[in-house]
């Protein structure tokens, strides 16, 4: 038996998409999950997905436009399956940063999400929302990422393991 999930992302340099492999990829590993992964603006519909696992990278406290426009198009259909959320966005290089990159690894879940993110979790019901750590690459050169330290921060063993806990409740044998 398969089930179906969706993993949409929103990215601006490709850090939140590489979470979003790592997840999918976790999910395969159950067996008996197909996934697709893709990035948010190019997704369609919601047909023949069991549930969805939404993600964006974090800049100034908000999530990226085509996450949040996924979220705004597909409301009614988020009600009606089980959604996960995730960020990418903090980033060490500081005393402050590093704090916050430390808070996400020993407690995703514990991390808020953005403001308008959280209004429309509740909206539709989502069973959770984990913040991870994220990069600042090389590409990075807009006029606020031109000062970030250079990194990548993402931990992609506390991202298994989230999506581990996920595959958990959608297996055949945790519905039945």
């Amino acid at each position: 038996m398969t089930s179906e999930v969706l993993v949409a992302f929103a990215t601006k340099h490709g850090g939140t998409a590489g979470i979003a492999e790592a997840i999918g990829h976790t999910l395969r590993q159950s067996g008996d999950l197909t996934v697709d992964v893709r990035p948010a603006g190019e997704v369609r519909d919601l047909d023949g997905y069991r549930a969805v696992i939404v993600g964006s990278a974090v800049y100034m406290g908000k999530w990226q436009e085509d996450a949040i426009e996924f979220l705004k198009r597909f409301e009614r259909e988020l009600r009606e399956r089980p959604v996960w959320l995730f960020s990418s966005g903090p980033t060490g290089g500081s005393a402050d940063a590093d704090t916050a990159v430390a808070r996400a690894a020993t407690s995703p879940d514990a991390v808020l999400a953005p403001g308008e993110v959280a209004k429309r979790a509740q909206r539709f019901g989502a069973r959770g929302h984990a913040t991870f750590a994220g990069r600042v690459s090389d590409e990075a050169n807009g006029l606020l990422e031109r000062w970030m330290p250079r990194g990548d921060w993402r931990d992609f063993a506390l991202v298994a393991t989230w999506a581990r806990a996920i595959g958990a409740e959608l297996s055949p044998a945790a519905v039945g």
